[in-house]
């Protein structure tokens, strides 16, 4: 997905069967290595 408006924020995501699961987390880059452990965080949550 691209929103080509203002800064480079990113979206987290994942995919179960048909079903598009949005992380509620995200941000620019300055923030990404924070932002991909809290996603990763949220998944391992989803999978309990």
């Amino acid at each position: 997905m691209r929103i080509d408006v203002g800064a480079g924020y990113r979206l987290y995501y994942t995919r179960r069967g048909d079903i598009l699961v949005i992380l509620l987390v995200g941000g620019d880059k300055s923030t990404q290595d924070k932002d991909i452990r809290r996603a990763q965080a949220m998944l391992g949550e989803l999978e309990e």
